[in-house]
């Protein structure tokens, strides 16, 4: 049965559906603009593993009032998905197929290219992609980039000044936040960084920053020099260069 490995190796919950455990449903808390949950479904046929959406992304947009009437109006999401190596499928099914032993950054890319619909869909809606599909993108790219390392929901540590700062992952022995370029953001870090780096129990901590610069490398180089002497400061770009999923522009 897939689900007895699946999970292990993804660190999200997996549901058969037929009888010989060979196709599932996997659980993830992403979800579209409208709350309703993305669709993960996976594949094991022989020792290659598909990931797939069942055709739900396409149903998705259908019911937002995305027209697909023509098939050049689907060029759009061939556009976000065929540089993660993602394809749409002649039955309208977003799939990226892979290795046994590649399941972690197929199922990386998969997630990159629907969370980037979201993403589409948001910005067409005239809303704009909150902290929250952040944290889920470096999520993807850390564990992409490290795929054996663990990552894990951030621990609470305390500054000097005896206030106490949830931190947004724990990965490979660092703590980590993710944060954009507005300076307003970068401020609240740093002077959260300069509280934690203060107190003495604090010394030897690693923290690394990830630093969304996509839309403007210039403002984060500048902004990014802001946290340099609190924190490990890391480009966005670099992280998805070293997760090694190519990803479009934003």
């Amino acid at each position: 049965m897939i689900c007895s490995t699946i999970s292990e190796m993804i660190g999200f919950v997996c549901h058969p559906l037929n009888a010989e455990g060979s196709v599932a449903m996997i659980d993830t808390p992403f979800a579209f603009a409208d709350g309703d949950g993305i669709p993960v479904f996976v594949e094991k046929i022989g020792s290659t593993v598909r990931f797939f959406d069942d055709g739900g992304v396409i149903m998705h947009l259908i019911g937002r009032g995305v027209s697909f009437d023509d098939h050049r109006r689907t060029r759009f999401l061939k556009n976000i998905a065929e540089p993660n190596g993602v394809q749409l499928n002649d039955s309208g099914e977003l799939e990226i197929w892979s290795k046994s032993n590649e399941v972690q950054k197929a199922f990386a890319q998969y997630l990159t290219t629907v969370l980037a619909v979201t993403s589409w869909e948001k910005e067409q809606c005239g809303v704009s992609t909150d902290s929250s599909l952040l944290l889920d993108e470096v999520a993807i790219y850390l564990q992409a980039w490290k795929p054996s390392a663990v990552l894990a929901d951030g621990k609470e540590i305390s500054g000097v000044t005896g206030h106490v700062y949830k931190m947004d992952f724990q990965f490979d022995g660092s703590a980590v936040l993710a944060i954009g370029i507005h300076p307003a953001s970068v401020s609240s870090t740093a002077k959260k960084l300069l509280d934690i780096r203060a107190a003495t129990e604090n010394e030897g901590l690693n923290i690394l920053v990830v630093m969304d610069d996509r839309q403007d490398q210039d403002a984060a180089r500048r902004e990014g020099l802001v946290l340099d002497s609190v924190g490990k400061v890391m480009m966005m770009t670099k992280l998805q260069e070293r997760s090694r999923i190519h990803t479009r522009p934003s």
